[in-house]
């Protein structure tokens, strides 16, 4: 990956963060493997370890394929989950929260918005812990899933398209 496309993703997912006021973010890229983890801000995180100790502990091991994680459910539907509470996602949903991250870095995920991406990389955009003007982490809003979307598709727009290349 060229340091202009990851300048991108992380501008992408700092401008994602500050429109729905998210605590956290993870931007995964499509691999052979699986998702793999490309971008991650936490600010909760980087307050108590330092940013490179919170890179280090959440990007360690790459989705599989096969793991039911929201982050792979939208990577493999193209749909966008809007979840409010990451620990009460019902058994029957077809994708799950994984709490061991959660557990290894001492920061708690609660509401979560995950956003197929294609431009600039095939991947998923993941907000998590939307915060309201009090510091409450709250679900996110209809309007904050509107302004992700909206931002996702500009920056699509935006970016050179493959075919135009060829």
């Amino acid at each position: 990956m060229d340091v202009l496309t990851l300048a991108t993703v992380t501008n992408l997912l700092s401008v994602a963060r500050r429109c729905t006021r998210a605590q956290a973010g993870t931007v995964y890229r499509r691999e052979a493997e699986g998702l793999v983890f490309l971008v991650t801000q936490n600010d909760s995180l980087a307050q108590s370890v330092g940013h490179a100790a919170s890179a280090d502990l959440l990007t360690r091991v790459p989705l599989r394929w096969t793991e039911p994680s929201v982050a792979m459910y939208v990577a493999l539907t193209g749909m966008t989950l809007d979840i409010p509470d990451a620990y009460a996602i019902p058994a029957d949903k077809p994708y799950s929260f994984d709490p061991r991250i959660d557990a290894r870095s001492g920061f708690r995920t609660v509401s979560m918005l995950v956003v197929p991406l294609r431009s600039p990389i095939d991947g998923v955009l993941q907000l998590i812990n939307a915060m309201n003007d009090h510091g409450d982490i709250v679900p996110f809003s209809c309007d904050a899933e509107l302004a992700v979307r909206e931002l996702v598709s500009l920056e699509s727009e935006a970016s050179p398209r493959l075919d135009a290349l060829a």
